[in-house]
């Protein structure tokens, strides 16, 4: 089996650092972007199996970037997980309303990534 292909998007090293490091390698293979449009040429270029997409982004916040890969044919089944320290009913709704597939608040509990990662329907290595 290949490995799965996760896009990180943040704006925090320091968080891109910390998930590269959590994914057991190799059953992942962990792409990352600091920002939406970073984010977008990823995606273009490595069509992920699954994306890990914090809410405020600079250039285009995750929300943007979530519906814009909803709309083209190419993206529209990448499940995308929202990550954000602002965890509020409002702020999981807006994601499920983009497209998100899940949501984790900040701090991540890494018990519960792993268990979203292995619910998705991943196609590893598409």
């Amino acid at each position: 089996m290949k490995p799965v292909k996760v896009l990180v998007v943040d704006d925090e090293l320091d968080f891109i650092e910390l998930l590269r490091y959590r994914l057991p390698n190799p059953e992942y293979i962990v792409l990352s972007a600091t920002n939406g449009t970073e984010a977008l040429n990823q995606v273009w270029h490595h069509l992920p199996d699954v994306i890990l997409m914090d809410l405020m982004l600079p250039e285009l916040d995750g929300l943007t970037l979530c519906e814009i890969l909803r709309r083209q044919p190419a993206t529209r089944q990448i499940p995308i997980i929202m990550i954000s320290a602002l965890a509020n009913d409002v702020t999981r709704y807006s994601a499920e309303v983009a497209g998100a597939r899940g949501f984790l608040a900040k701090p991540l509990d890494f018990d519960r990534l792993e268990a979203l990662l292995a619910d998705l329907p991943v196609q590893a290595g598409s």
